[in-house]
């Protein structure tokens, strides 16, 4: 009964905000001069009283708008057009009159045309440009001490996901640009985190085309969703940025700096960070980036593919788990050199320190049986990083063009991993048990460069472009392994115990170059061929040489001929290619084919023998894409694409590596080239100025030659793994998303789904294991703006995950991870706010001990302080239930994995922010709306 009684206040409660807010205001935006409607000018409606943001939209076709859901009140509707003089009208809803019509609206037409219009009036909050959706920031309020992040998530069309992932129009923006510029590379958190949401005045969202398609003028399919920022004149006179630093219990500490000096073309800043809070601050892209070379260098084919290496697992990891400290800092200078030279750089210091303590359950399965594997692991981890990124573009006359981009880096890593395991029979009875004490070290530097040289004719689309790219990579380290392990038969009886202590030296270098000529001709007005030319080349050595302790000498001087060899790899391949490109006003297209011949030479040299590889690949390679415009923004892609990847080193060196005793690793000299085929379909549609929005997207892939893992276990359950080429492996993803409006609440709803299935082969003591997982994963999310000093967002997810095996099919599994979560932002009185987020983990149907459910409590609570609103002063409160901790599964080749992860607790931490310019804490100003830039 109290639910029923519940549930018709809910809706009478709702029936009565229904009523409030049913008001509808229409019109014709009309131009006098010319007699006609006014396509697609901005329509803002605003509070009479304050000028605050209410709704926006555009007049269609006919020149009609209209805009429904309005709450009683007084009104301005303002109506822009780059080429008009803006017009407002001003009205009132109330009982007496919800729906109201304002008929034709005059326009003047200011009778100029340019390209790109620089609006000196009142600006509405968002303009459409041509290819270019403009944001007006002042229109969107953020909360004082906002970064760009926080920003971006008030605007329509631009979402940012819980990681700091940036997507606008439902395509992940690859770069932020400010006043046209990289910022720190090619990483958008570091701008979206660091740079203050009140220094922006615009933001413009984009396609930039590849540096191919802005030379022929012809789309590539290779554009790049691209924000750029357009800073406000007097954060470029001067210097602007904040400080922040805090500390708290159980010896937490945080702290960052962003410093900022922009001049006209010179841009100048430098940012910097340390925290032992698990806080990220900004991403670590050119750090994780930082071996590069011989992967990508092996890979080649019709079309750009990234491989990911893997078995058929199916985890869920969460990179936050375990306890770390971070310290980063760096600089970006970029400046105009002369008239014709952009000048770019960056430089970057990480220092990552991960600490883990995990816990792992395992149930492995043979043809015919199977047993537990548990295991209690603690890891120390050390990773420094210096990388210098230098950039000159330059403009020869306006033909010629030539872009440098040389790097430069250096990386220490440390690993020391502490462990102890032990098997056990599905009657508890105990197997084979040792510990672990394995340490690594290492250190390597890179050198990359990559040279571009452009040229145009005067027949528009002829062009000639060569590229060329070189990679150096050199490395050395060394390790030890101590371990001692217990073996038992299946009846628990002690058949050995034997230990290992060992050290090794390690080395490696790579060289590597590539290059590439092409040439387009235009055949007809709206096509052109393309024709090219590439040759590449690397050679890798790595050595590796292993030493027994000696109990006599009480040295390690005794050589270990089985762990101990030189390898020399390399790899080339020559190619020739022609595509046909073809482009229209709604319709464009291309289809072409590569021919390549890869070669792939290996010298295996062991103590006692010699073995040479060589072997050489020919392939056909085509590629197709298609593309429909129905509208501006509303699009169909049909892609096509072949790729090669070859084996890597590791692969296809022979010597095994048992630095896990119990997981021995070998390499197999005779693999083979993997030939992947990749089918892409992708829709969306989206109203930037109505908040909705329709995404989706379908993957499928079929790999021949696929490298895959063949297993032997013994009877003691040492496992021997070593890789072997199959067919028959594909992988289906797709992916759907919808986002709606939601008025009342003045926030935004968004469906979605995801789906992925894969078809894998691997092989256990000779016998053929076929693995099918599904993966299927809905969410909705919620983002309420309830006021203007009230933000709420609501979401909940289900992921359901099931793997098949056709060897023990009574081991088939299925799982579910569940999670809800809700974050609330409110600007109290007298300069205070208050954010709070609550996230509710439930992992089920796992192992004993793993079935957790996890509820992670934040709360922040801030007040401005000192002239200007200067400075903040925050307390946190982290984990307040003090329950978090980290949960994963893994359904691999031939075992299902469930993983804990003990991870950083409640604690509190006291911070203060000061900023360097006046008002920085304080919110943008009300300056209007989006507009749109022919570029």
């Amino acid at each position: 009964m109290k639910k029923i009684c519940l549930l018709i206040v809910t809706c009478f409660l709702y029936s009565l905000a229904m009523a409030q807010k049913n008001g509808q205001v229409k019109g014709i935006a009309f131009d006098t001069l010319s007699k006609q409607a006014l396509v697609s000018a901005t329509v803002t409606l605003l509070q009479k009283k304050d000028s605050s943001l209410v709704a926006f939209t555009m007049t269609n076709s006919q020149g009609q708008f209209e805009i429904t859901g309005l709450p009683n009140g007084e009104y301005r509707l303002l109506i822009t057009h780059v080429n008009y003089h803006n017009s407002s009208k001003f009205f009132t809803i109330d009982d007496a009159r919800k729906q109201v019509n304002l008929g034709n609206i005059i326009m003047n037409d200011v009778t100029r045309v340019l390209s790109e219009v620089v609006v000196t009036a009142e600006a509405p909050p968002v303009t459409l440009l041509d290819d270019t959706i403009q944001y007006n920031a002042g229109s969107f309020k953020t909360i004082p001490n906002a970064t760009v992040e926080q920003l971006l998530k008030k605007m329509p069309g631009i979402k940012v996901e819980k990681d700091g992932t940036v997507k606008a129009q439902g395509q992940e923006v690859k770069k932020v640009l400010v006043d046209g510029k990289e910022f720190f590379g090619n990483d958008p958190k570091i701008a979206t985190r660091n740079l203050p949401a009140d220094a922006v005045d615009k933001v413009q969202v984009y396609d930039k085309m590849s540096d191919q398609a802005q030379l022929t003028g012809f789309d590539d399919g290779n554009s790049e969703k691209t924000i750029n920022l357009k800073l406000k004149k007097d954060k470029k006179k001067g210097m602007f940025g904040k400080v922040n630093a805090g500390g708290g219990t159980n010896d937490r500490y945080e702290g960052r700096f962003n410093v900022n000096s922009f001049k006209g073309a010179r841009q100048f800043s430098v940012i910097g960070m340390g925290n032992n809070t698990n806080s990220e601050g900004f991403s670590f892209m050119d750090m994780l980036n930082f071996n590069g070379g011989l992967n990508s260098m092996q890979q080649s084919g019709g079309g750009l593919e990234i491989n990911i290496k893997n078995d058929g697992n199916n985890s869920q990891n969460d990179n936050s788990n375990g306890i770390r400290s971070i310290w980063g800092g760096g600089f970006n200078y970029n400046n105009l050199i002369g008239n014709k030279t952009n000048f770019t750089s960056n430089y970057f210091y990480n220092r990552y320190n991960p600490n883990t303590e995990s816990h792992i359950h395992r149930q492995y399965f043979l043809p015919d049986s199977s047993y537990y594997y548990n295991q209690n692991a603690f890891t120390k981890n050390l990773n420094n990083t210096h990388k210098l990124n230098l950039g000159a573009d330059i403009q020869l006359d306006s033909f010629h063009s030539i872009k440098i981009s040389p790097s430069i880096g250096y990386q220490q890593t440390g690993n020391a991993t502490l462990s102890d395991y032990n098997m056990q029979s599905l009657t508890q009875q105990l197997g084979t048990s040792g510990t672990s004490n394995n340490e690594t070290n290492s250190h390597g530097y890179n050198f990359r460069n990559d040279l571009l040289f452009r040229k145009k004719f005067r027949r528009g689309g002829r062009t000639l472009s060569l590229s060329l790219q070189n990679n150096w990579n050199a490395s050395d380290g060394d390790g030890s392994l101590i371990s001692t392990n217990t073996y038992r038969n299946p009846l628990g009886t002690v058949i050995r115990t034997d230990s290992i202590n060992q050290r090794n030296s390690n080395s490696s270098d790579l060289n590597s170059y590539t290059g590439r000529l092409v040439y387009t001709e235009p055949i007809f007005k709206r096509s052109l061929l393309e024709f090219s030319l590439a040759k590449s080349n690397s050679k890798s050595t790595a050595t590796k040489t292993t030493y027994d302790y000696n109990k006599i000498s009480g040295q390690f001087d005794q050589l270990n001929d089985r762990l101990t060899n030189d390898y020399e790899n390399t790899y080339g391949y020559n190619s020739a290619g022609i595509r046909w490109r073809m482009q229209q006003r709604k319709f464009n297209a291309s289809a072409g084919v590569n021919w390549q011949q890869a070669e792939l030479e290996g010298r295996i040299a062991m103590t006692g023998k010699d073995s040479l590889i060589s072997k050489t690949f020919y392939n056909l390679l085509p590629n197709a894409r298609l593309q429909y415009n129905f509208t501006k923004y509303r699009t169909l892609r049909l892609n096509y694409t072949t790729s090669t990847n070859q084996p890597t080193v590791s692969q296809l060196q022979p010597v095994p590596d048992n630095s896990d005793p119990l997981n021995i690793k070998a390499g197999n000299a005779d693999l083979k080239q993997e030939l992947t085929h990749t089918v892409q379909l992708n829709f969306f549609s989206v109203n930037p100025f109505k908040n909705k929005n329709l995404f989706a997207f379908l993957n499928l892939r079929r790999t021949d030659n696929k490298i895959v893992d063949y297993g032997t276990i013994d009877s003691v359950g040492v496992k021997t793994t070593r890789p072997v080429n199959v067919d028959g492996a594909y992988d289906i993803t797709s992916s759907f998303n919808l986002g709606l409006p939601l008025r009342i609440l003045k926030g935004t709803v968004n469906f979605g789904i995801n789906e992925s299935y894969t078809k894998n082969k691997t092989f256990i003591n000779r016998a053929e294991n076929m693995i099918n997982t599904l993966n299927i994963g809905p969410d909705v999310r919620f983002e309420i703006n309830a006021t203007e000093k009230l933000d709420v967002s609501l979401t909940a997810g289900i992921n359901y995950y099931k793997t098949q095996y056709s060897l023990q099919q009574s081991l088939n599994t299925e799982y579910l991870n569940q999670q809800y979560s809700t974050e609330l932002n409110w600007q109290l009185p007298k300069r205070f706010f208050f954010n709070t987020e609550f996230t509710y983990s439930i992992n089920s149907q796992r192992a004993s001990g793993y079935n957790a459910k996890v509820p992670l409590w934040n709360a922040f609570i801030s007040k401005q302080c000192l002239r200007f609103n200067r400075g903040e002063i925050k307390l946190s409160a982290f984990d307040l239930l003090k329950q978090n901790v980290g949960i994963s599964r893994n359904a691999s080749q031939n075992y299902i994995e469930d993983k804990r992860v003990k991870n950083l607790q409640r604690f509190f931490l006291l911070s203060f922010t000061y900023s360097l310019t006046k008002n920085a804490l304080s919110a943008p100003g009300q300056e209007g709306g989006i507009q749109i830039i022919k570029r």
